[in-house]
């Protein structure tokens, strides 16, 4: 991982701080839906040239639900959430109320409340950080793969190429304890739009709550 150089302390604080409330928001609209709470880690911010994304995010031979959309307005970007198998199956299990198969294919039926869900923790998390930020971030229609890690994140670097060589990554992992329920959203930046972001003005915010 690059060190945080291109970032000056209260910069790299500022986007911990922005994007745990971002998921804060996005979490607690999941847990309504999904009747149980989540649980959040601090996220991480890193800055790595695309050959580096790959491994850093690892797991590429895990079967994953990867849900990825792109951000538009003052600010531009990709989001990429990642469910793992098992959280794919209790997630639909409780929203459908319906036994869930334990392949690798997915119905449409499935497939579309996947697509919702990934709608509703996006426009949550970016609506958030407009209100922090002062600015539109509105998210596409989300896109649905359900393939191994290694094959959504390399759909994701081909987006990401056409802006630059390198990207930031603002990540948080959230977790329910009562469920198997687990999953990774990972907002990407390109250069370009990293210098948008880290322009935009916030209004004051509360200070991250340092736990893991």
């Amino acid at each position: 991982m690059k060190a945080i150089s291109h970032l000056s302390p209260n910069q790299l604080e500022l986007l911990k701080e922005t994007s745990y409330l971002g998921m804060g928001h996005a979490t607690s609209a999941l847990s309504q839906l999904l009747g149980h709470p989540l649980n959040l880690t601090v996220p991480q911010v890193s800055i790595l040239p695309l050959e580096e994304i790959p491994s850093h995010i690892g797991r590429k031979d895990e079967l994953v639900a990867g849900l990825h959309l792109k951000v538009r307005g003052d600010a531009r970007g990709n989001i990429l959430i990642l469910l793992p198998r098992k959280s794919v199956i209790s997630i639909l299990r409780m929203l459908t109320g319906k036994r869930i198969a334990q392949g690798i294919v997915l119905s449409e039926e499935e497939r579309s409340v996947l697509r919702e869900l990934g709608n509703i923790l996006s426009s949550a998390y970016l609506t958030a950080l407009s209100n922090l930020l002062g600015a539109p971030l509105i998210p596409s229609i989300p896109g649905l793969a359900f393939d191994m890690a290694g094959a959504v994140i390399d759909y994701l670097l081909i987006e990401l190429a056409k802006a630059g060589g390198e990207a930031m990554i603002i990540e948080t992992d959230f977790e329910s304890l009562e469920n198997d329920v687990s999953g990774r959203l990972l907002l990407f930046l390109d250069s370009m739009s990293m210098a948008s972001f880290l322009q935009l003005h916030p209004t004051p915010i509360p200070k991250l709550r340092k736990h893991e």
